[in-house]
């Protein structure tokens, strides 16, 4: 097993003691990065900088239809050295559902080299049925599913806590292995965050099964504060440092959330 300290060991200046996390590979407390389409330089130099704290890449905003299989490969292998998993978001899983091409996306997929695959219907009405059976379809095709709750553009989806647990239940009975709370009309798109709902949410099941979208560093600081750092977040590319000096307190919190500090 790793030291929780041995990424950092090879880091400047680890005569400074910070707040210890977990080493990859991790089952929670992950950070998911979407990609809305960077390029291979980009995905190079967030590797360089930051891969030692980037979980899982979310391959977003069906960005990847318009690029080659040659360039998505490439990617998904570059992260892959990394250490760093690899899911499709659902915008064109949605597209693929409504064209009758759902099998045939989720084995090319897996032949792209993906861990894991997104099923959702944040733009697309689908029934919770419907969703159970790309789940269960996505899973025969060798691929783990994040399934997401959740609706974009509104957020009518937010007024039932039961019929979001509902949901919930269902995806992980259908064989999801994580659910994304989507972030449109819980803190993105309104006043106020509505944090008891995802406290809620949260407390109805294992919060490392659950994945918070959190882009902005209050709300990450929210989840971080009440959820603690089991928590899995997905944020933006350019979030990723930020987020881990989050997690091992030396922003938001301060350095006075450090345990066993002493001074000279």
């Amino acid at each position: 097993m790793v030291n929780p300290s041995e990424v950092l060991d090879n880091k400047a200046f680890n005569f400074i003691r910070i707040a210890p996390r977990p080493a990859k590979p991790r089952d929670h407390g992950m950070t998911i990065v979407a990609d809305r389409g960077a390029g291979m330089n980009a995905q190079v130099d967030l590797m360089q900088s930051a891969g030692d704290f980037v979980d899982m890449m979310k391959i977003g905003i069906g960005a990847f239809r318009l690029q080659t299989e040659e360039f998505l490969r490439n990617k998904i292998d570059h992260l892959h050295e990394s250490g760093v998993q690899v899911f499709f978001a659902g915008d064109i899983t949605e597209a693929a559902f409504l064209q009758g091409q759902s099998d045939k996306f989720y084995r090319k997929v897996k032949e792209l080299g993906s861990d894991a695959v997104e099923v959702s219907s944040a733009q697309v009405s689908m029934s919770i049925d419907d969703k159970c059976r790309l789940i269960r379809m996505a899973s025969d095709a060798g691929l783990k599913v994040v399934a997401e709750a959740g609706q974009k553009g509104h957020d009518n989806w937010t007024h039932s806590l039961s019929y979001i647990n509902k949901q919930i239940e269902a995806y992980f009975e259908a064989g999801a292995w994580k659910t994304l709370i989507q972030g449109e009309g819980v803190s993105e798109g309104v006043e106020d965050r509505k944090e008891d709902l995802m406290l809620n949410i949260a407390a109805a099941f294992d919060v490392k099964d659950l994945i918070f979208q959190a882009k902005d560093g209050g709300t990450q600081a929210f989840y971080i504060n009440t959820l603690g750092n089991i928590v899995n977040l997905d944020v933006d590319y350019d979030q990723v440092i930020d987020l881990e000096l989050m997690r091992r307190n030396i922003r938001k919190h301060g350095l006075f959330g450090l345990v066993a500090s002493s001074g000279e």
